[in-house]
């Protein structure tokens, strides 16, 4: 008798304690759920957020801040029912799912029999083939969580995902051994670079079609070959995607967003000069050591892209609520004056 008394007092603790943890989970902040998305991807292959474009995820490293910058406050507030929030948690359930077993070697293994089968090159099939896949599983997982929110409209996290998707696969198709028609911006880039870096180290650079030679201090050289993927076109396009949705959003008009984006498309290009000037200058510092470079190259893109799109999205937001600030200010000497 007493056994059965004890298991009926149990019954409402067991009962509150589950709806004390339905009601945590639903007061979590639509952020937290982005952030959580990207550490499980991360726990699941930390290695692959150190690895350049096409060797990994590094490029999730920019989903929260987007999500901050488009959503603003809101993005801070819990989601409005807890049938969304169960459906986040659904999502992320998933995507762990997913991020564990995409990092099994059977899996990836298998990604990359199938690319070859459909005949994919062998140099780029473990690389773009497999990681454009897995920005495209990434992107439907954020199809699912920024639905959740439709109030926030938010889209600039989505745009970057399937941006790089549509580039990697694109690679796919034209892989780094044929330049194809993105390879005539490669040999202006590097003229560019060399000439940069001869401002500083005369005769330490030159550039030839898509290959730069570099000169050490010692005599010592390296020739790097540059590829369209190489040379930054798919970051600076992504970039003007984001920038184009910020505008449209933001109500620009045409005047200041076609600004905006002529403003973004020579700094992406500078910024992106900027990294390969750094690139080039490392490797002549680290001939003799391809894996140093080979390491810094992975890191370097997003170290500086990143930031800077973050950092010109961040300006246009301030100009527009400037501007749309000044505007209500103007309104009632406008209507009085009528």
């Amino acid at each position: 008798m007493s056994r059965l008394v004890a298991s009926v007092s149990a019954q409402p603790r067991v009962s509150t304690a589950l709806g004390e943890a339905r009601r945590r989970a639903a007061s979590v902040p639509y952020i937290a759920y982005f952030a959580i998305l990207v550490l499980v991807a991360f726990l699941a292959d930390p290695i692959s957020f150190t690895r350049s474009w096409n060797e990994g995820r590094s490029a999730m490293l920019a989903i929260v801040p987007l999500v901050f910058l488009e959503a603003g406050k809101r993005s801070l507030a819990p989601l409005e029912s807890g049938r969304k929030s169960l459906m986040a948690w659904l999502t992320l359930g998933a995507a762990a799912v997913y991020y564990f077993a995409y990092a099994q070697s059977s899996v990836f293994n298998a990604v990359v029999s199938a690319g070859t089968n459909l005949g994919v090159n062998q140099s780029i099939v473990q690389f773009s083939w497999v990681w454009g896949i897995d920005y495209a599983v990434t992107s439907v997982f954020l199809v699912s969580l920024l639905l959740l929110d439709r109030g926030s409209k938010t889209i600039t996290p989505l745009i970057y995902t399937v941006g790089m998707a549509s580039f990697l696969f694109i690679d796919v198709l034209l892989p780094e051994n044929t330049l194809g028609p993105f390879g005539y911006v490669v040999p202006p880039v590097l003229r560019l670079v060399a000439g940069t870096l001869d401002l500083f180290i005369p005769g330490a650079a030159h550039s030839q079609g898509n290959v730069l030679t570099l000169q050490n201090h010692v005599g010592d050289t390296l020739n790097l070959q540059v590829f369209w993927p190489s040379a930054g076109l798919d970051g600076i396009v992504i970039g003007l995607l984001v920038v184009f949705a910020i505008c449209v959003k933001a109500g620009t008009g045409w005047g200041r967003g076609t600004a905006y984006l002529l403003i973004g498309v020579v700094g992406s290009f500078l910024v992106n000069v900027l990294r390969l000037v750094l690139l080039a200058a490392y490797a002549m510092g680290n001939i003799t050591n391809p894996q140093a470079f080979q390491a810094f190259h992975s890191v370097i893109g997003e170290l500086i892209f990143i930031p800077w799109i973050i950092a010109f999205v961040v300006l246009i937001l301030r100009r527009e609520s400037k501007i749309a600030t000044r505007a209500l200010s103007q309104t009632p000497e406008s209507s009085s004056d009528l």
